[in-house]
Order: C-alpha cells, then structure tokens, then sequence
C-alpha cells in the first residue's frame, strides 16, 4: 500500500528531507527518548496503565514479538549509548521501532488529550501533533524512515551527561511541579531530547566519531 516507485523514491525522499520530514536519530536522541520512557515507567500509573492494556491484547505470537523488539530497542538505546562498538543492523532495527513506536504513541496520547481538553482556537496543535504522528508511521510502512536514520557516530560521556541533567529538570518540572497529562511530559521531553538537545549538541559538542 505503502510501497514507493523505486524510479521516483529518491526524488521524494530528497523533498520529504529537505522539507524536514524525515527524522535522524543519534545516539544521545535515543538514550535520551529511552530514558524519559523509564522515568514516567516507574513513576506514572498513568503510563503503567495504558502499557498494560495495550499489552493484554497482544498474546498472540506476532503482537509478543513487537513487544519483545520494542524493549529490546529500549535497552539497546542505553546500551550502545555507553558503549563504543559499532550498532549490529539487528540491534539498529529494533532501536528504530522502539523511536518511532514511541513517537507515534505519544503523538496519538498527547494529541487526542490537548484536543479534548483545549480551547477550539488551540485546537491546531493537537491537530498538528496527531497529523506528524500518522506521518511518522505512514513513512515508517514505507521504508522512508528505515535503519539509515540512526546515526552511527558515538555520542561523547558529556554529552550524554549534559543532555541528561537538561532532561532531568525538564522531566521534574513537567511531571512534579505542572503535574502534566503522561504524554504531554513525554512529548515535551521528546521535544528537548530530538531539537532542543541536539541543536546545542552540535554547537558544544563536535568531537564525535563514526563507529
């Protein structure tokens, strides 16, 4: 359904990059996304919850092997974070699903929150957060976003150090001082962890090397 003509994929994807479309995953990106996930795992019941049901209906073989991917991209995100071996291809592809299932999610969550919960005139941006959520998974199907857009360069101790401490605040305050929605604290922590951070990487830290 999804399936791009191999004459004009090039083309598309080159406009759907230059448009900003297509999201790139650093190492720091995805220890970062990864932790904020374990954060609110063990101090939300909200979260709790909602992973628990969406599990129940995935006892069949298919939906328990999503789940084992998903946090297997969960620990390797930690794993290769700290570590400078290169990332296998197997461990590259379930990182890419644990980001991008996790993006989606929280896309839908906060989205369909804000909407029920905004004024009409602010409905835009909800709007706009569960539109770039059905863009995320719709590029995914389509092999747009595929295992090139984890970076292979080696995210620094500082970094990573830095980048922790930055969410730790944003996390805090969101979650025990405005005592936000779950998905709201994990979206404007993913906001931090894949624009705000990253911007700052690339101005302070420029000493990364490709694995």
């Amino acid at each position: 359904m999804f399936k791009i003509d191999e004459r004009h994929g090039h083309g598309q994807i080159g406009i759907l990059e230059w448009l900003g479309l297509i999201p790139k995953y650093t190492e720091t990106s995805l220890f970062l996304t990864a932790l904020t996930f374990t954060l609110l795992y063990l101090t939300d019941d909200g979260i709790r919850d909602t992973l628990e049901s969406f599990a129940s209906g995935y006892y069949d073989p298919r939906g328990m092997i999503f789940l084992l991917i998903f946090f297997a991209g969960l620990i390797y995100s930690f794993y290769y974070a700290l570590s400078d071996k290169k990332t296998p291809a197997f461990a590259r592809t379930c990182m890419l699903i644990f980001v991008v299932f996790t993006n989606f999610g929280v896309g839908v969550f906060s989205g369909l929150y804000v909407l029920k919960n905004t004024e009409e005139y602010l409905a835009i941006f909800p709007i706009m957060n569960l539109v770039n959520a059905i863009l995320l998974i719709i590029m995914f199907r389509a092999k747009i976003i595929d295992e090139a857009c984890i970076s292979d360069e080696n995210a620094s101790r500082p970094e990573i150090l830095v980048g922790s401490a930055a969410l730790l605040i944003i996390f805090a305050f969101s979650h025990y001082i405005m005592h936000n929605y779950w998905a709201l604290t994990f979206s404007i922590c993913l906001a931090y962890s894949t624009m705000i951070n990253e911007f700052f990487t690339r101005i302070f830290f420029q000493t990364s090397t490709t694995k």
